[in-house]
This record gives C-alpha cells, sequence and structure tokens, in this order.
C-alpha cells in the first residue's frame, strides 16, 4: 500500500510539473507570435489546442516540451526576440528565408541544448557573435545570405560543430587558424564575403572535412601544400587572388570528386600538376597562367564540367580536347620565331624607353615648378597660357587654342561653328552645355562651356582645370571620354563624346517631366538595364578609387552625372569637383568647401568637411536605392532624403518588397532587386567605417546579376 500511495504522489507531482512547464512555453510561444506580428502560420498557435499541434512547433515525445521551432520561409518579420531561450529545451531553431533584421542577440548562447540554427537568407547585419562558436551542442550553424560584416569570431571552442556556412555575407580579414580546431567539421563554406591574406595551414588539417568552400574572395598567397583532407569530396577555391603551383598533396586525395581553382593566379607546369590530379567529376582550372602540355591519356577522362585556358595549353592528341590546340612537332618552329621576333623587340622596345625617358627628364626639369601637373598634357597647358606678358591680345579666335587627348577629325572652327543657342541641350552650375554636329564629318560632341570668371586674373577656372587634369589622363570605358579642350582669353569649352540617351536621371524619374503635346512618353527602364547601370558605374568609380596612382573622389555621383550610350552602357561624367587623394587609404583629408547635390551628400562630410572615398560610396548608395525604388533622392512629401526613407523603412520592419519600383517588379527579379536594396543600405549607412569598398561593391553587384561570379 505505501509502495502504491508513493507512485502515486510521484505521478501527480510529475503531472503537476508538466503542466506547468507547458503552461510557461506557451506564454513564450505566444510572445513570439505576438513579436513576429501574425503571418499564416500563427493562426494554428490557439490556446485551445497545446503546442506540440501548432504548426513549426515541435516537442519531446512524451513530455510535451518544445524542442523545435522550424519557421523558415514563412514571411516572418521583426529581429530575434530576447526571450527565444526561454524555451529551455530547444534543440533546433531555423528561421531561415524569412524577413528578419537587426543583430543575433547575446541570449540566444542561453539556449544550452541547441544542435542546430539555421538563420540563412534573412537581414541581419553586424559582427557575428564570438559566443556561438563556444556553445558545446551546437552541430550545424547556417549564418549564409544575411548582412553580417567585420572579422569572425577567433575565439572558438565549439568542438561538435560539423556545418558551418557563412557564405554570402560581408565579412572580412583573414581565415581564423582557430577554426583548425573545428576537428569534427564536415562542411565549411566561406564563399562570396571579401576575405583576404591567405589560407591557414590549420584548415587542411582536417581529417573529417568534405566540403571547402572558400570562392569569391580576395584570398593570396599559394595553396598549403601539407595536408591531411583524406575525407574530401569538393573544393572550390576559384576566384581568389592564390599564386604559385598546384601543390602535390593533391594526389593524395583519392576521394576526391570536384576541384575548382579557376580565376585565380596560379603557374606553373600543368603537365606536372594534374597527370595524378584525378577528381571523378569537376576539374576546373581555367583563367590562371599555367602553361604546358595535357596528355592524351588524361584528357580521355570523361567530366561533366571542366575549362582549361586555350592560350598557354595544348593537348598531345588532337581529337581528346578539341578546344585546346594539338602539341605537334610545329612548337619547335613557333618557338624559334617567337625567340626572334624577340631579338628584334626588345632592342626596339629598349631604345624607345630610352628616348621617352629623356623627353620626360627635359620636360620635367623644364616644368620642374608645377607640382600640380600630374600628366604631360596638363604641363602642356600650362606652358601654353603662360603667354609673355609683352605679347598684345590679338583676335581672340585666333587666340584659341585646342589640346586634344584622343585623336579627333575636327578642328577649333568645326567646334565653334556648332555653339548656337538653338543647340542647347543643358544647363549645368558652370554653364550651358551643347549638342555640336560637325557636318564635315557627321560626329556629335557634347561640348560644355564653363564661365569665365573676371575677377579671376586670366586664371582658368578651378572646374575646368579638374576635368581636364583627371579626364586628361585616366582611361576607362565607364568614365566619360574627352576628347579635347578649347581655350582662350575668354572662352573654356570641353568637348566629350555625345549620349543620345542622356543622363540615367531622366530615364528614372521621367514621370516628373511631363512630355511635351505630341511626344510618347518614355517606357520605364526595365531591371536588367538597371542592374547593367548599377555594375558598369561601380566599375568606373571603382577605377578611380583603386586603380589610378593616386585615388580620386569624384564628390558629386548623382544619376543625372551618370550618362548612357545607345546599348545603355553608362558613362560617370562631369569631375568639375573631383578631388585627388595624396595617397591610398581611407584617412580623410579637409575639403575647403562642401562640394556636392542635397540628396547625395554623405551626412560625415556635410557636419565635418572631411572627405574620403567613402563619400563617393555614400553618394553611389543613394544611386542603387534610385535604382531600385524608383524613387527621387528627395523624398518632398515625406521631408526627408531617400537614403534617410529607406534606411527607416528597413528599421522598423517593412518588407523591402514594398519599397522596390512597382513598374518594374516582377517574379524573377525579386531576388536581385532586394540584394541591391540592401546593398544601397550599406553603402549609405552612417558610419563611413561601415560602408564597403567600391571593390566590395563591384564584387557583390557582380554576385547578384551572376551567382557563378
Amino acid at each position: 500500500m505505501r509502495i502504491f500511495f508513493l507512485m502515486f504522489f510521484f505521478l501527480i507531482r510529475l503531472s503537476f510539473q508538466e503542466n506547468l512547464f507547458t503552461s510557461t512555453e506557451k506564454s513564450v510561444l505566444l510572445s513570439l507570435k505576438q513579436h513576429w506580428s501574425n503571418p499564416e502560420i500563427f493562426q494554428s498557435w490557439d490556446l485551445k489546442y497545446s503546442p506540440c499541434s501548432w504548426s513549426g512547433v515541435s516537442c519531446m515525445n512524451g513530455f510535451g516540451r518544445v524542442t523545435q521551432l522550424v519557421l523558415g520561409g514563412n514571411n516572418i518579420t521583426g529581429t530575434i526576440p530576447s526571450t527565444i531561450c526561454q524555451l529551455k529545451n530547444l534543440t533546433l531553431i531555423d528561421l531561415s528565408n524569412n524577413n528578419i533584421f537587426g543583430t543575433i542577440p547575446v541570449s540566444l548562447m542561453d539556449c544550452s541544448k541547441l544542435q542546430h540554427l539555421d538563420l540563412s537568407n534573412n537581414y541581419l547585419r553586424g559582427q557575428i557573435p564570438g559566443e556561438l562558436f563556444r556553445m558545446d551542442r551546437l552541430a550545424n550553424l547556417y549564418l549564409k545570405g544575411n548582412m553580417f560584416s567585420g572579422e569572425m569570431p577567433k575565439e572558438i571552442s565549439a568542438s561538435q560543430l560539423e556545418n558551418l556556412d557563412l557564405s554570402r555575407n560581408y565579412l572580412n580579414g583573414s581565415i581564423p587558424e582557430e577554426f583548425g580546431s573545428l576537428k569534427k567539421l564536415v562542411k565549411l563554406d566561406l564563399s562570396h564575403n571579401s576575405l583576404s591574406g591567405s589560407i591557414t595551414n590549420q584548415l587542411f588539417q582536417l581529417h573529417h572535412l568534405r566540403h571547402l568552400l572558400l570562392s569569391h574572395n580576395y584570398l593570396s598567397g599559394v595553396i598549403p601544400n601539407a595536408m591531411d583532407l583524406f575525407s574530401l569530396y569538393s573544393m572550390d577555391l576559384s576566384h581568389n587572388q592564390l599564386k604559385g603551383s598546384i601543390p602535390k598533396r593533391f594526389w593524395d586525395l583519392p576521394g576526391l570528386h570536384a576541384l575548382d581553382l579557376s580565376y585565380n593566379q596560379l603557374s606553373g607546369d600543368i603537365s606536372e600538376s594534374i597527370e595524378h590530379l584525378l577528381p571523378s567529376n569537376t576539374l576546373r582550372l581555367c583563367s590562371n597562367k599555367f602553361s604546358g602540355r595535357i596528355s592524351a591519356e588524361f584528357v580521355k577522362l570523361t567530366y561533366e564540367d571542366n575549362c582549361f585556358d586555350k592560350s598557354n595549353l595544348c593537348s598531345t592528341s588532337k581529337n581528346s580536347f578539341p578546344d585546346l590546340p594539338s602539341c605537334s612537332s610545329g612548337d619547335k618552329v613557333r618557338k624559334f620565331l617567337r625567340e626572334k621576333h624577340l631579338i628584334i623587340i626588345i632592342p626596339a622596345v629598349v631604345v624607345g624607353i630610352a628616348i621617352q625617358s629623356v623627353w620626360i627628364f627635359y620636360m620635367v626639369r623644364k616644368h620642374w615648378w608645377k607640382k600640380d601637373c600630374i600628366s604631360m598634357q596638363l604641363v602642356w597647358i600650362f606652358s601654353l597660357i603662360r603667354k609673355p606678358w609683352w605679347k598684345k591680345k590679338q583676335n581672340i579666335e585666333e587666340d584659341l587654342k585646342l589640346i586634344s587627348f584622343h585623336k579627333l577629325r575636327v578642328t577649333t572652327e568645326d567646334i565653334m561653328s556648332g555653339l548656337k543657342d538653338e543647340n542647347v541641350i543643358g544647363h549645368g552650375g558652370s554653364g550651358k552645355v551643347y549638342r555640336d554636329v560637325i557636318d564635315q564629318t557627321g560626329d556629335t560632341y557634347a561640348v560644355k562651356s564653363i564661365r569665365h570668371d573676371k575677377s579671376s586674373g586670366g586664371k582658368l577656372p578651378k572646374d575646368f582645370l579638374a576635368e581636364v587634369r583627371i579626364l586628361g589622363s585616366i582611361r576607362h570605358k565607364n568614365i566619360v571620354k574627352l576628347f579635347c579642350c578649347i581655350f582662350s582669353a575668354d572662352k573654356n569649352l570641353l568637348v566629350y563624346e555625345y549620349f543620345e540617351k542622356q543622363s540615367l536621371d531622366k530615364w528614372l524619374h521621367r514621370k516628373r517631366r511631363a512630355a511635351s503635346p505630341g511626344q510618347s512618353s518614355t517606357p520605364p527602364l526595365d531591371w536588367q538595364k538597371r542592374l547593367k547601370i548599377a555594375i558598369g558605374a561601380a566599375q568606373g568609380l571603382c577605377y578611380i578609387h583603386h586603380d589610378c596612382t593616386r585615388p580620386i573622389i569624384h564628390r558629386d555621383i548623382k544619376s543625372s552625372n551618370i550618362l548612357l550610350d545607345s546599348e545603355f552602357n553608362p558613362k560617370i561624367a562631369d569631375f568639375g569637383l573631383a578631388k585627388m587623394l595624396a595617397k591610398h587609404d581611407d584617412d580623410p583629408e579637409t575639403a575647403s568647401a562642401i562640394a556636392g547635390t542635397f540628396g547625395y551628400i554623405a551626412p560625415e562630410y556635410a557636419s565635418t568637411f572631411k572627405v574620403n572615398v567613402k563619400t563617393d560610396i555614400y553618394s553611389f548608395g543613394v544611386v542603387l536605392l534610385e535604382l531600385t525604388t524608383g524613387r527621387e533622392p528627395i523624398l518632398r512629401d515625406e521631408q526627408m532624403n531617400l537614403a534617410q526613407w529607406s534606411q527607416q523603412h528597413f528599421r522598423e520592419g517593412n518588407s523591402i518588397l514594398e519599397a522596390v519600383d512597382g513598374e518594374i517588379m516582377e517574379a524573377t527579379n525579386l531576388e536581385q532587386m532586394t540584394s541591391v536594396f540592401k546593398l544601397g543600405l550599406m553603402c549609405t549607412g552612417a558610419l563611413p567605417s561601415g560602408r564597403p569598398s567600391m571593390k566590395e561593391v563591384c564584387y557583390m553587384l557582380q554576385s547578384c546579376r551572376d551567382p557563378k561570379f
């Protein structure tokens, strides 16, 4: 009887505890429902039923305790609530493919039993908390497709971690050596980020690693030769900056199924590297610097996907690999001819360099005091405008001087004859712009006439000199071409290539420009053209920020300064406010005055007069927001600018789809439009340090258009 009483008491107590626990979990779940508004999945979350029957909720068998939240792909909007880990028995949380924003709360680490965490494809940002890598039981961590930035955590002790996916974020810095302590790791995906530095040797010592994906980063150095990747099934190191040769240790990987080393700077004799390299499915080695022969025995292998470079490689079989030229006895003849050509070419190059050096030395010595000159053409301009004081002013037309930067088929008189009022196509802050058609050749030019300041004492206008100084010395397909400049005592003309499609601004904001009677309305600019324009303009900005001897900041990036050719290829124009920086770094320089256009000016520039390349990136971010939303840079109805409106729209948890341009919204474009909108938010962040570089912007836009990029 006593034993029966004890058992009865125990069951009553267990039932009471279970009911109390279930009641607590119900309240937590209902608070989650309220926090995340009411998508369809929450309609079944009703107090009439047990939480274990609610959609997306799973419980431990026989105990009624919540162990899993599977809420992926349900259009949930909001942040991750700090109360979620009051569900003490959670082993799995899946919130992937929603509209969740903000940061990962530190309280998530209170889920001490958590084994699986999937927050992929949301809008989470900030740094990845290091605490995630110290959770004892966590085996699967998926954070891909968010907006995480900064360096990866280095304090790592998650010994149970098997799958780690941080791809398609904005992470930078190097791969921590501490990743080598993840001994149970099976898959590591860090692709499509901005990681740099070399690949740590520790990463190649993980015995259980089957999938290693590091593509589309900025990794450099050589591929580690010391590797113990016995279980490796696939490796993708493509689209990086790796050098050196293919390590021979790849020969010791019998289970290797796919290897992609394309789009790097690897080199060496390929015949020595791949004879024993036999992945069973994919081998991609193109866009490197390999040379040598590929044997007929090797190319007999059948790959579903492969690529080799045709320029430096050949095959010993004519039929085995049709894309590669055949290695034949004629190679020796071609080699002899190449050597013979080198005997002629090298002395000619040496003589040419010597002559050029003497001429440069003479000109530099003659004009050593002109420190502002960055090109010999500019030195020439200064030397021409410094006329002897005793020379009297003659007829103005005779005094006109033309300096060309590209081959021209017109004369000064041809250009001047087209400067009539009926040919005016625009008015800028510095003067008029003419459409000048040359009757003799049929060529059309855009001619900007810059006002002459009579109080300047005969000096050329600053914006005129800035355009000549920069556009006369740089060449890029996405920067407008300056053909020549013409100047005299009272005329300052800049002659550019002409664009029939005019500016991006006129296409995006055509509605506010009422069409004249009888004119057909301009159709909306479709998304693929907009994305093409964004990529091209980013490439032009990337060139002046990163590839010039001294970085150039434009200071007036806006949609009206992005011109479009007949194929909608963009050209960045109007360098009248451009400024050359002293060196390649992010240290801001002080400007004498604020330059730019309201709505595009970075907040720190307006308040401190400090300017660097991140100033341009803010302005370009506004252009990206214009492209995705179709809205103007100043929203007068909301009394704020587009960047402020977009940031507020995102912070309040509103759907990005509500912000994008309804005229061009199609199901096939939504993912790309969302990604570009998010990039616009990053570029217009309040802190300059949080904005990506133009290299990163180019990479992200290319990745958006071509996921394989």
